[in-house]
């Protein structure tokens, strides 16, 4: 009985009203409740909230670009707070901030986009979200206590005490056009935080993949090897070793908490995920042989002409691998084509979207950023440009573009430097992954964390669809220049696609990592590897039916 008496079992209810953000087409206007800290005390958690003095308040707003939208800093452009705890105790607090429309705003909520970050101690911002126009969620969340009818910026959770400084921008969607609507549009919306005691929340499908695949310890310098036992020694001579056989689900950190990856040769990682509601088609350039996701891209890559080839058909299904679930419960899948099954040898129309160049440009370091330029205007890169083509045009107008969260991705642009021994320009990729070359002078060590870069290209991303990792591949059970058979590559010659991490310059060329039936490099310009897609879709319902494997993979619906 006294044993009872000391558990104190905490359900919290916490619903914040930050702000009233009102947007209006003529003008946009901001009325608030003061910046006086509202708090809620329950037991041992406190958690407040307090607003800047700066309000977003602009005249002659206009449609905008999400470029434009998400930098702006301008007074009036903008509306910081801050939410802050002070934990005692073992308990978890999982929180949602949320926005729900109020007033009787004169412009639909499809034509107004939100974009939430967060600010760093030196000033600088995470995105936490990609720009969203207002939409609002059918159920509520019992996890956090958000009700049904809001729209969710960020989740997460907490279990000590910190405070964290948030930005908001709203802005009016590009696509909306002005001209008749007779001017003086508003639409406001109230920002709330829900927060409640409890278990971390763990998605079904999460629980389910955990239920079936049985978790593996990490081995001793695991990652010198591929999957299959296979390493290099200091001769190059590609050897094996037996004990360094790795297959199944393991578990790293990531930026959100801890994420469960896949290794090896394993078969119960396929996902049916979205279709394709009409016929899809790519363009094959005459030149180069390679395929790309519009005329003008094709064009621009320096074919004279193209020709129209069907990528897919309307009511094709589309399948995927699971390469890991993140650490914020999402899953994190690579595109596998219009079968679990593709066909390697005809790569436009098997496993990859496209044949495509990263860059066209192959000797400027920025040339191996996935954007660049992002101290004067940021350019995309090629690569990125034909991945959101695609993105937009496959799922961006469906029902399962709302399933699709803007995920982090990351182009590790970090540590760029002149290694005096080779001469060699190198990134910090080529220390973490390439150290057979030096007879394993450190072990091979992959990461899910995105290491900060002061470059102006690369860097970390939130974005609907991305590029994998080579970090990743390591992780899945590649290796440099050694011979595998992971699920991201069955040992097939014929398979190749890039990845989003630069690797390094020498010869006046600049290089990305590569999958090509081994973890490899290929210059930035080369025309020739396969584009292949990788997203995050959040799922709290658990799969519709599937336990994972090619004959029967698991559904997201």
């Amino acid at each position: 009985m006294k044993k009872k008496e000391n558990i104190v079992i905490i359900v919290i209810l916490v619903v914040m009203l930050l702000a009233i953000v009102g947007v209006s087409f003529a003008a946009f206007s901001f009325s608030g409740t003061g910046n006086t800290p509202n708090t809620i005390t329950t037991g041992s958690i406190t958690m407040t909230y307090e607003e800047s003095d700066n309000t977003i308040s602009l005249n002659g707003a206009l449609p905008t670009t999400d470029r434009t939208g998400m930098v702006r800093l301008n007074p009036g452009e903008y509306f910081d707070f801050t939410v802050s705890s002070e934990i005692v105790g073992d308990v978890n607090i999982n929180y949602e901030i949320s926005a729900k429309e109020v007033g009787d705003g004169t412009i639909d909520g499809s034509n107004i986009k939100l974009y939430l970050t967060k600010l760093n101690d030196d000033g600088s911002e995470e995105a936490l979200m990609v720009p969203e126009v207002y939409n609002v969620e059918d159920s509520a969340n019992d996890y956090t206590g958000r009700p049904s009818g809001e729209m969710s910026l960020y989740t997460s959770s907490m279990t000590s005490s910190e405070s964290n400084n948030y930005r908001l921008r709203m802005y009016v969607d590009e696509d909306y056009n002005p001209q008749g609507d007779g001017g003086n549009l508003t639409f406001s919306v109230q920002i709330n935080v829900y927060g409640k005691a409890g278990d971390k929340y763990v998605p079904l499908t999460t629980q389910e993949i955990l239920e079936d695949n049985e978790l593996q310890e990490e081995k001793e310098n695991m990652f010198n090897y591929a999957s299959n036992g296979n390493y290099t020694n200091d001769e190059y001579e590609q050897l094996n070793n037996p004990e360094y056989v790795t297959n199944g689900l393991y578990s790293m950190e990531d930026a959100d908490g801890i994420s469960y990856y896949y290794r090896g040769n394993v078969i119960n990682n396929n996902v049916q995920f979205g279709e394709y509601t009409e016929d899809y088609y790519v363009y094959e350039g005459n030149s180069t042989g390679s395929y790309y996701q519009s005329n003008v891209s094709c064009e621009e890559a320096g074919n004279s002409s193209c020709t129209q080839v069907k990528l897919a058909s309307a009511g094709d299904k589309m399948y995927w691998k699971i390469v890991r679930v993140n650490g914020d419960g999402s899953l994190r899948l690579i595109y596998n084509g219009t079968s679990a099954t593709p066909d390697f040898s005809d790569l436009a129309h098997s496993y990859a979207i496209g044949l495509a160049p990263y860059n066209l440009e192959h000797n400027d370091p920025k040339s191996t950023g996935y954007t660049y330029d992002r101290d004067t205007n940021e350019t995309d890169s090629f690569i990125k440009r034909e991945v959101d083509t695609w993105y937009e045009n496959a799922l961006g107008d469906t029902i399962y573009d709302s399933m699709v969260i803007g995920g982090r991705f990351c182009s590790d642009s970090s540590n760029f430097h002149r290694d005096e021994a080779t001469g060699n320009y190198l990134f910090a990729s080529y220390d973490r992954l390439v150290q057979n070359l030096s007879n394993f002078a450190k072990p091979n060590s992959p990461t899910l964390l995105c290491p900060d870069t002061d470059e102006t290209y690369g860097g970390s991303y939130r974005l609907k669809a991305g590029l994998i990792t080579a970090d990743e591949l390591t992780l899945a059970g590649e290796n440099f220049s050694v011979e595998n058979d992971s699920y991201l590559n069955p040992g097939d010659p014929n398979m190749f696609y890039w990845t989003m991490t630069p690797y390094k310059y020498n010869y006046g060329y600049f290089y990305m990592w590569i999958e090509f039936y081994y973890l490899y490099y290929r210059a930035v310009s080369d025309g020739g590897d396969a584009v292949r897609p990788v997203i995050n879709v959040a799922t709290d319902n658990g799969f519709a039916s599937g336990d994972g494997t090619a004959s029967n993979p698991y559904v997201i619906s």
